[in-house]
């Protein structure tokens, strides 16, 4: 994971008093026997197809918008509280001092082993974000959040234990409770102070909190999730697992410029283009890693979204809900069930797979033909994000190899609304819905006749007009 800076900057809000402790006398109820942490050098990698892309970095922001304080040590009396154990303040039961969310201490050890902790009531579902910033050269020490239950125990949320680094970061989304933050010395000590704080983000998305690599949200095999960036270092992580034939995925990212998506080859993050159908390679059986981030630049604002669809064309195996239509202003005179165009037919329907599923940027082709076989429109496309299409398929003027005269619906019509008479020319026609895959092999047909409709003409106007001197109706048609 890219390092922290030991740089400072940003003295604004004031501080709450805080305590601190080097060796609180309750510490040995805090976890600390955790794995090493997921790696990013150790997934998989990418590539897209075709495209330039930019090596891109994502650091964590240093910057406290507020003035860090130094620690104090624990009096003797709060040493004795906490070995009893006995309060109902969060300091009283969990044996670490009150630290506010949006606040930090400045903090250090004297051995390898020791732990600091501090402690908040959160009354509101939040994000929570707990950093351990400039430590510094030469030591090892790890983070980690903590869930104090009713029982006083520790439940771990998330935890970061990087070797050597300059910055760990803990982040979990969390119901109103009692939390715990920790740091730990592990290896070598140092008089130079590293700072410890936590931030609340209350404006969170679904899929939170997929900061890291080893909370990442796992994607299908064709999805569309959205987001937001909720914060300076908020890291939005996905992946996505291919299927055992698989060897290509179509992404797109759709947001504006101040959402960055980036994709990891296997030795860097590189950054993708935003609002473009991408191809990307892959391999069979294997993780796909990906993260979203805001521009540090220019931060999108909480109520921004983005939408990132992922899609396994090679999975889509049917076609459903098909639709064809025509707005023209024909007579609609023949068979009551036959479609009727002229020059265009409009033609949708959806792409999914064997669960039902909708299949993204899948590939359809759509034709037209006479009933000899000839092409006379067609149109290739894919579908949207939801997996569905829609279009217009041209056609041409026709001569007409069948004919008949029609009459339309109106019975004993008058003179200011007849009864007319049409002469319509017509072919039959069939529309073809073709569904394929990525080599471009028919995975799914659909087809159906209409009639393509090549000339209409009224050929006489009749009506029933009433004989006012001799009695009865008269029967008159005009051609």
């Amino acid at each position: 994971m890219t390092k922290m800076t030991k740089s400072l900057s940003g003295v604004a809000i004031a501080l709450m008093a805080v305590l601190s402790s080097a060796a609180s006398a309750n510490h040995n109820k805090i976890p600390t026997d955790f794995a090493p942490q997921l790696q990013i050098e150790a997934l998989p990698g990418a590539q897209l197809d075709g495209q330039i892309l930019q090596d891109s970095s994502a650091p964590l922001h240093t910057n406290f918008p507020f003035q860090v304080r130094k620690s104090q040590q624990l009096t003797q009396n709060m040493v004795n509280m906490q070995l009893n154990n006995t309060g109902t303040t969060p300091a009283e039961r969990s044996g670490c001092p009150e630290l506010a969310l949006d606040s930090a201490v400045y903090t250090n050890f004297s051995a390898e082993g020791q732990i600091q902790c501090y402690s908040v009531e959160i009354t509101e579902a939040t994000k929570v974000e707990g950093l351990l910033v400039n430590i510094p050269a030469g030591v090892d020490y790890n983070l980690y959040l903590f869930k104090l239950e009713d029982d006083n125990s520790f439940t771990a949320l998330d935890y970061s234990n990087l070797a050597t680094a300059t910055t760990e970061q803990v982040v979990h989304k969390v119901e109103p409770g009692i939390y715990v933050l920790a740091a730990e010395s592990t290896q070598g000590v140092a008089t130079e102070q590293a700072i410890m704080g936590w931030f609340s983000h209350p404006e969170f998305d679904a899929q939170e909190a997929n900061d890291k690599p080893a909370l990442a949200t796992t994607m299908s095999s064709s999805m569309t999730l959205q987001g937001n960036i909720d914060n300076q270092n908020d890291l939005d992580f996905f992946t996505y697992q291919t299927g055992a034939a698989q060897s290509q995925v179509k992404l797109n990212f759709s947001a504006s410029e101040q959402f960055i998506l980036e994709l990891w080859t296997g030795t860097a993050w590189v950054k993708a283009t935003n609002n473009q159908l991408l191809n990307v390679n892959v391999n069979p059986n294997s993780s796909v890693t990906l993260r979203a981030r805001g521009d540090q630049n220019n931060l999108p604002p909480t109520a921004a979204q983005y939408a990132l669809t992922v899609s396994n064309v090679d999975a889509a195996t049917k076609l459903t809900s098909m639709n064809a239509w025509n707005n023209e202003n024909l007579t609609n005179l023949l068979e009551p069930s036959l479609l009727e165009a002229h020059q265009e037919i409009g033609m949708s329907g959806k792409v999914i797979d064997d669960a039902g599923n909708a299949i993204p940027y899948a590939q359809v082709s759509l034709r037209v033909a006479t009933h000899t076989g000839q092409t006379i429109g067609s149109e290739d496309l894919l579908t949207d994000a939801q997996g569905g299409f829609s279009t217009m398929v041209a056609l041409p003027d026709c001569t007409g190899t069948d004919s008949v005269v029609r009459r339309n619906r109106t019975y004993r019509g008058t003179p200011t609304n007849p009864e007319l008479w049409w002469d319509i020319s017509y072919e039959l026609a069939d529309y073809y819905y073709f569904l394929t895959n990525s080599s471009g092999a028919i995975v799914h047909q659909f087809n159906h006749t209409f009639a393509h409709i090549c000339k209409e003409k009224i050929v006489k106007s009749c009506y029933w007009q009433r004989d006012y001197q001799n009695g009865g109706e008269e029967y008159i048609c005009n051609r």
